[in-house]
């Protein structure tokens, strides 16, 4: 398989397992939804974070915020959750304000709206990328 074709598969993979897990916390956090919402939310955050993947060079400035900023060991525990951080904290902001919007609306409400579920969207994302990329890592090793 190309190494475009695998970068495709992987990217396609994570915004999928990223959009369930935030979506589903975001709906939580905003006490319930219909089913139609919750899958229409999920295709919009899927969406988003394809586009966003591509537009945005998150592995040069993941691995630049670890290695350079945090000194990280590349490999290393410390050196996977600061670069997990600094990308969940790219991705969850873009994700969860054009989500805020497409519900809230631009207008007086929409950056409180926007916080009142940023920081718990951050945590779970930064939790499911972690669990996302060690499951990758488990995968690979045995393939």
């Amino acid at each position: 398989m190309s190494e475009k074709m695998q970068f495709f598969r992987a990217n396609v993979f994570v915004n999928v397992c990223m959009a369930l897990s935030i979506n589903t916390a975001a709906t939580i956090l905003s006490g319930g939804d219909t089913l139609s919402g919750f899958v229409r939310g999920c295709c919009c955050a899927f969406t988003i974070n394809t586009v966003a993947a591509v537009i945005l060079p998150m592995g040069s400035i993941g691995s630049g915020f670890s290695e350079g900023i945090c000194r990280q060991k590349k490999g290393s525990f410390g050196e996977m959750l600061s670069r997990n951080f600094i990308v969940n904290a790219i991705y969850v902001t873009i994700v969860s304000f054009c989500m805020a919007m497409i519900n809230a609306g631009i207008g007086k409400r929409l950056i409180a709206v926007w916080f009142s579920t940023y920081p718990a969207l951050h945590l779970v994302g930064l939790v499911t990328s972690l669990v996302i990329e060690n499951l990758s890592k488990k995968l690979n090793k045995n393939n």
